[in-house]
C-alpha cells in the first residue's frame, strides 16, 4: 500500500466517526464549539443529508444567528432555500476542505472547497459571528451567512 493510500485510509478512520456523528445527531450550539468546528458540522450533516429527514437542514438551520433565521427563514423557506441551484451542491456532497481565513474573536470567516455530485469542485465563504447579547446564546459561533459558490478550475 502505498503512503498516499495509508494517510486516506487513516484520515477516514479518524473522520468517519465524527461524520457518522454529526449526520445522525443534532448537535445543539454551544460555547465550547469554535467557528471551524461549526462550519464542519453543518458540511458533515449536509453531506449526509436524508431527503426524509432533512437532518442535515435541519443541523445547518441550528447554527444560523437569529438574524439570519428572520431573513431566510421560517425553516421550510430556508429548507427551499439549501435546495436552490447556489446551496444544492452542499447537499450529499462528494468531500470538502476548510480553512480559516478570519477570526477576531467576534468575527470569522472560513474558506469551504466542496466537491459536489457533479464532479466540480466550488468554493463558499461562510462568515460567523460571536453570539454577545443573547443571554442564552452568549459566546455561541452561529453562521450569518454563506456566499453563492464560485466554481473552481480543473486541476487546482
Amino acid at each position: 500500500m502505498n503512503r498516499y493510500a495509508i494517510i486516506f485510509l487513516v484520515f477516514n478512520l479518524i473522520l468517519n466517526p465524527f461524520k457518522i456523528l454529526y449526520s445522525q445527531n443534532i448537535v445543539s450550539p454551544s460555547a465550547e464549539i469554535s467557528a471551524l468546528q461549526v462550519v464542519e458540522i453543518q458540511l458533515f450533516a449536509l453531506q449526509s443529508n436524508d431527503i426524509k429527514t432533512d437532518l442535515g437542514i435541519k443541523q445547518t438551520w441550528e447554527f444560523a444567528h437569529p438574524r439570519n433565521k428572520q431573513a431566510t427563514g421560517p425553516y421550510n423557506r430556508f429548507q427551499s432555500m439549501i435546495r436552490s441551484p447556489a446551496y444544492i451542491l452542499l447537499l450529499n456532497n462528494n468531500g470538502f476542505e476548510t480553512k480559516e481565513i478570519k477570526n477576531d474573536g467576534l468575527n470569522a470567516e472560513i474558506a469551504v472547497k466542496i466537491d459536489a455530485k457533479d464532479n466540480k469542485s466550488y468554493a463558499y465563504l461562510w462568515r460567523l459571528e460571536k453570539i454577545t447579547e443573547d443571554a442564552v446564546l452568549k459566546d455561541i459561533w452561529m453562521t450569518v451567512g454563506v456566499s453563492n459558490p464560485i466554481e473552481l478550475a480543473s486541476g487546482l
